[in-house]
């Protein structure tokens, strides 16, 4: 609960929450604009193979011309992941400014902004060093199917070979799964670090969090389960209405151009925008609370806290 003990409870939440909901929406919506004649020639690509009846007794050449019909828009995936980037460590920089340093809202990019980049980036690596390896094991399962194809091997020798590695994939990812949260939540304290000591931190949380796993981590289960039960309903009630409004304004749509066009009309997009806010206004309020329990740890840093008067064993 330190979101609502820290300063500003009354103010701070709220527009943090409407700021990065207006951003993000902005931010969505200018990309959505910018690549939709990107858009219009992968849409092109796609009735092309259709209309040629492209049939290939080798399916790995069909996957290669869909995804490199995806081609014009790496760009734009590029740029929305920089982009994404750029604006998290704006917002997580001004999140951990208000438990560490009590300070408002207020935007702004500098060094603390620039060093919550390089935090993030260390983070993005910790979670793909523990999906990647069980994602390659899938991968290499399909793959494995398409040379049993080609071998002529039946549906049940295909299935047999694929049962194992898939299901050897699936354990893999769910211990990683439970040693990248024993990783998560001892270097959790590391966004507040950075902010407290202006300085990169990353590694150093570690000696931050240690007596404090457990109270960190029981935190953070009780925050995922009460706010993703709150944000799934929320999501299901506005994707039922958004599903309400857009099924009549692309239900005349007969081909891809007819589609896109509907699809970024004013009226359509004025909706997907509401849907936006109203979705990530919520996302940047869990955003928000869940950072509160490392960022309390972070405060009363044994190698000197920010209420040195106050280090108490608040963790027990």
């Amino acid at each position: 609960m330190f979101a609502f003990r820290a300063p500003h409870v009354r103010s701070f939440p709220w527009i943090f929450s409407a700021a990065f909901a207006g951003v993000f929406t902005a931010f969505l919506l200018l990309i959505m604009l910018l690549a939709s004649g990107d858009a219009r020639e992968v849409i092109s690509a796609f009735e092309a193979l259709d209309q040629a009846g492209f049939d290939d007794d080798d399916p790995r050449v069909l996957i290669s011309l869909v995804l490199g019909a995806f081609e014009p828009l790496i760009g734009w995936g590029v740029f929305a992941m920089l982009g994404s980037w750029v604006i998290w460590a704006v917002f997580e920089s001004a999140s951990q400014r208000r438990y560490i340093r009590d300070e408002g809202f207020s935007l702004g990019f500098g060094g603390d902004e620039l060093r919550m980049m390089g935090v993030g980036f260390c983070w993005a690596v910790l979670q793909a060093v523990f999906t990647l390896l069980p994602l390659f094991m899938i991968f290499g399962s399909i793959m494995g199917i398409f040379d049993l194809i080609d071998s002529g091997a039946s549906e049940d020798e295909i299935a047999r070979s694929i049962i194992g590695p898939i299901f050897g994939a699936l354990g893999v990812w769910f211990l990683l799964f439970l040693v990248y949260i024993f990783f998560a939540t001892r270097l959790a304290p590391c966004f507040a670090l950075t902010i407290k000591d202006r300085e990169f931190r990353f590694l150093d949380a570690w000696n931050v969090s240690r007596g404090r796993f457990w109270p960190i981590l029981g935190a953070y289960v009780i925050i995922t389960i009460v706010g993703g039960i709150v944000v799934s309903i929320a999501e299901q009630i506005l994707e039922f209405g958004l599903i309400g409004v857009l099924t009549p304004a692309l239900g005349d749509a007969e081909t891809g151009e007819d589609f896109l066009r509907a699809f970024m009309s004013g009226g359509v997009l004025v909706v997907l925008a509401v849907y936006f806010l109203i979705r990530l206004f919520l996302s940047g309020l869990l955003i928000h609370v869940a950072g509160g329990p490392a960022a309390l740890a972070a405060r009363h840093d044994p190698r000197g806290g920010v209420d040195d008067a106050l280090q108490a064993d608040v963790f027990n």
